[in-house]
């Protein structure tokens, strides 16, 4: 009892140094102290308003990219823009010249005269579409128009057989797999739903995939009207690999969060849900446990659909499973993988492949070469733990797994090109054969856009600036009352009341996303002084002087958030984060605050889209994973955003 009444009072003498150092004016009667803070808050004598700037703290601090200058006092903005731009590595072309020499069939222009449309080739309206599906996205190929879906010039599908059709991908896929560039095509969100609903009358398992760095936002309403209240569900978390590791048991913990925020805003039954998997398609981790679950809880009753919002990783997933045990072997090589990319909306038609059929003997040769694995995955985990805790190395950290095959009877050629030995190459799946007639298959459905995120209003640079790459690193912050931090362009929180000096808030985003405090009376004005500025980062303005003109901007909720603390039970209770306020795409916040306090906080998110107050907290433990304060700052020290203890 002594103890925690000596902790507050130390804790009330620290506040009151800080404000009188705060309200204090420079002289040389000052102590030391003293004028180190007011040496802090010159530094940002060119930004009125501003007290904390992640990217002039980082970009120009540590990093010394402008130690020509002053670092007493960071440079005005227009300096800072002006060698940006000298630096900047000029735009490429917005088309790839001659991209049309990339396709087999290509023979030059039809014209005969070579004048072409360089971006879409020429389209030919008069000629019939055809019921080939191409093998990225699943839209039926034509030429009629650039602008739907499944186009590809006249001069390449002119004349085509329906065989060579089958090799074909439409413009679309070609521009995202090769040139990462994002063509528009014209289609209704409308058809994204009634291209799921067919499953409704169809007795089959959903496979619903969210995206752990952005749930509840990742979790579409309506997808019990659309696929049926009595579907059996297995719900899959998907990018675990990038989430902090705050415990040894994390994973069970972020595994109950997803199911109950699922249960809350999906509108499915507890029943609904057979499975609960943490999986990384781009790692391969817990693919092979979500694989022997499927074999076990659904075996080969049905078929089996992968459904979920756009960019969750849907086509990740089937491009993983259509080289696992869950594939017919012969069909890995025939089917294509379905094409992935940071752009929403990749997959416009369903896309399958064949189910291996589990047989006892299969699942018995599979769990030999699983148990056989078993020991060296252990000594390898077991490596990479003490690498992770001797060096630091944040991948050594992640998680990871491999995906084997266990049945490997593909068809071999002696020599697939010898046409005149009578040998033909097969290059395609042939469903119509007497052996897929009762087959299962697997399908990739076109994902939904959720109201929630902000997907649709962003460029494929931003989106790709915005996805991280590695596990997210914490970002500790004191947010003072009647202060705001902005995320990016992207969110804005007020703290408009609360009975302490500050709140302690961790950041969960990507670190290429700037953090900017200002004061909350001039936040509105410092958002639009730095906007397109590399101080918010996103919306990005360069090369688009329109961009911030179809920027909608920043509008709040209806309602406060008013967020709680009582008395603690226990002292770990008060090490624990007390809630994650969801910030739709851009990320979430997660709130420490001490007890018996209270504070009113204000939300700004485009249209006001994707706030949520989520309890628990995803990663309760985050305080674990950063640093000390930072002297006169309002920051704390990063750390790695890991740690290996109970």
């Amino acid at each position: 009892m002594l103890k925690t009444r000596f902790l507050k009072k130390l804790n009330e003498n620290i506040l009151c140094v800080w404000k009188r150092l705060q309200s204090t004016t420079p002289n040389e009667k000052q102590s030391f102290r003293q004028r180190a803070w007011h040496a802090a808050r010159q530094r940002y004598v060119n930004y009125e308003y501003v007290h904390y700037s992640s990217f002039l703290e980082y970009y120009l601090g540590q990093r010394n990219k402008f130690d020509q200058m002053n670092q007493a006092v960071f440079p005005p903005l227009e300096v800072i823009t002006a060698l940006q731009s000298d630096l900047a590595s000029p735009n490429p072309p917005p088309y790839p010249p001659n991209w049309m020499d990339d396709y087999e069939f290509y023979a030059g222009a039809s014209d005969g005269t070579g004048n072409i449309d360089s971006t879409h080739g020429t389209a030919d309206a008069t000629v019939p579409p055809s019921t080939v599906p191409c093998n990225g996205c699943g839209a039926h190929l034509h030429c009629a128009n650039t602008s739907m879906p499944g186009y590809i010039p006249s001069e390449i599908f002119k004349g085509r057989t329906t065989t060579e059709l089958q090799t074909i991908t439409c413009q679309r896929c070609h521009f995202l797999k090769n040139y990462n560039i994002a063509l528009d095509v014209e289609v209704p969100p409308s058809a994204y739903v009634e291209t799921i609903s067919r499953i409704q009358d169809k007795y089959a398992l959903a496979i619903i995939i969210v995206d752990l760095l952005d749930f509840p936002c990742s979790i579409w309403p309506g997808m019990q009207q659309v696929i049926g209240s009595k579907r059996p569900v297995f719900l899959v978390g998907n990018k675990v690999d990038l989430l902090p590791r705050d415990c040894n048991s994390y994973l069970t913990h972020v595994k109950s969060c997803l199911k109950q925020q699922f249960i809350e805003h999906g509108g499915f039954n507890a029943l609904n849900i057979k499975n609960v998997s943490l999986i990384s398609a781009k790692t391969g981790f817990g693919i092979e446990e979500l694989i022997t679950q499927l074999h076990k809880v659904w075996a080969y009753k049905g078929d089996v659909y992968l459904v979920g919002c756009t960019n969750v990783g849907k086509s990740s997933l089937f491009n993983i499973l259509l080289n696992s045990d869950y594939c017919r072997t012969e069909a890995s090589e025939l089917v294509r993988k379905a094409t992935t990319c940071a752009w929403p909306g990749t997959t416009l038609q369903m896309l399958k492949f064949p189910i291996l059929r589990p047989s006892d003997i299969r699942i018995y040769q599979r769990y030999k070469r699983l148990f056989a694995e078993r020991e060296q995955r252990a000594a390898l985990e077991k490596i990479r733990q003490e690498q992770a805790k001797d060096t630091g190395a944040v991948t050594s950290a992640q998680l990871i797994g491999t995906v084997g095959r266990t049945f490997d009877n593909r068809l071999e050629v002696d020599d697939a090109f010898a046409m005149s030995s009578g040998t033909q190459p097969i290059v395609t799946l042939n469903e119509r054969k007497a052996e897929y007639r009762e087959a299962r298959w697997v399908y990739d459905t076109p994902g939904v856009m959720q109201p929630d995120q902000l997907t649709p209003l962003l460029t494929t640079q931003e989106l790709l600036h915005l996805q991280p790459t590695k596990m997210l690193k914490p970002r500790a912050v004191r947010l003072p009352s009647k202060m705001s931090l902005l995320l990016g362009g992207l969110a804005r929180v007020d703290l408009l009341e609360c009975n302490r000096d500050w709140v302690k808030l961790f950041v969960f985003a990507t670190e290429t996303l700037p953090i900017l405090i200002a004061d909350t009376s001039a936040a509105e004005l410092v958002y639009k002084r730095y906007l397109g500025t590399p101080l918010l980062g996103v919306p990005m303005s360069s090369g688009d002087e329109t961009r911030l003109q179809r920027w909608p901007g920043l509008q709040c909720m209806d309602k406060d958030i008013v967020v709680n603390n009582g008395a603690l039970d226990s002292i770990d209770d008060g090490k624990q984060l007390n809630c994650d306020i969801v910030l739709s795409s851009a990320g979430w916040l997660g709130l420490l605050m001490p007890e018996n306090s209270e504070c009113i906080m204000r939300v700004w998110t485009p249209q006001a889209a994707g706030i949520y107050v989520r309890k628990p907290a995803l990663i309760p433990l985050a305080d674990r994973l950063v640093g000390k304060h930072i002297r006169h700052s309002l920051a704390y020290n990063t750390s790695k955003p890991f740690v290996f203890q109970k």
